[in-house]
């Protein structure tokens, strides 16, 4: 087994993140935990992801402090999302990739999953979770391979509204996220 270690803070508001990347043959785990002071309030987001080789989300568990709420959902790797008793969610139907709101880390799903080639933009429905009331909802996402030099890859992200450049180091996991995270170790 393979482990990776980041730590992230936000260019925004003060948050820093811990988290831990471990690849084996036939999976990967991905451990986060965020520390934010939002508006004078602080608290923690823990997750856990469970992929597989592929980058293809299985099961997401998070948890925040703040209002003591939880979230789990599993996939089939399809577009279909299970709540922990197995009940289908039929809003996320589609989705493939999980966006959370507070790490940088879900732009690497997508990132990692696909091929690219420079200028041609792929589109994603993602299952964004939204930190720190931990509601989801289905959203569209457009990533466009710009460059691809010395190890280093530069994303051009679409959101609704929002773009942004998005840099990754050779594993796909962020660098520079400009506007919201740079990575420190």
């Amino acid at each position: 087994m393979i482990k990776k270690t980041i730590i992230w803070e936000s260019t925004q508001i003060f948050s820093t993140e811990y988290m831990e990347i471990f690849f084996s043959e036939n999976s990967i785990e991905v451990s986060g935990t965020v520390i934010r002071l939002e508006n004078n309030i602080p608290s923690k987001s823990h997750y856990t992801i469970s992929l597989d080789p592929h980058w293809v989300v299985k099961r997401l568990h998070i948890e925040n402090s703040y209002n003591n709420k939880e979230l789990n959902i599993l996939s089939n790797g399809k577009g279909d999302w299970f709540t922990e008793n197995g009940d289908e969610i039929l809003e996320l139907k589609g989705a493939i990739d999980i966006d959370i709101s507070c790490t940088p880390f879900t732009n690497s799903l997508p990132i990692n999953r696909m091929n690219w080639s420079k200028n041609v933009p792929h589109y994603f429905e993602m299952t964004f979770i939204n930190v720190p009331d931990l509601t989801y909802k289905k959203v569209k996402q457009r990533y466009e391979l710009l460059d691809d030099v010395n190890n280093k890859r530069k994303f051009n992200y679409k959101s609704g509204t929002f773009e942004s450049i998005i840099e990754v180091d050779s594993d796909g996991l962020v660098t520079d996220y400009p506007q919201l995270f740079k990575r420190r170790f």
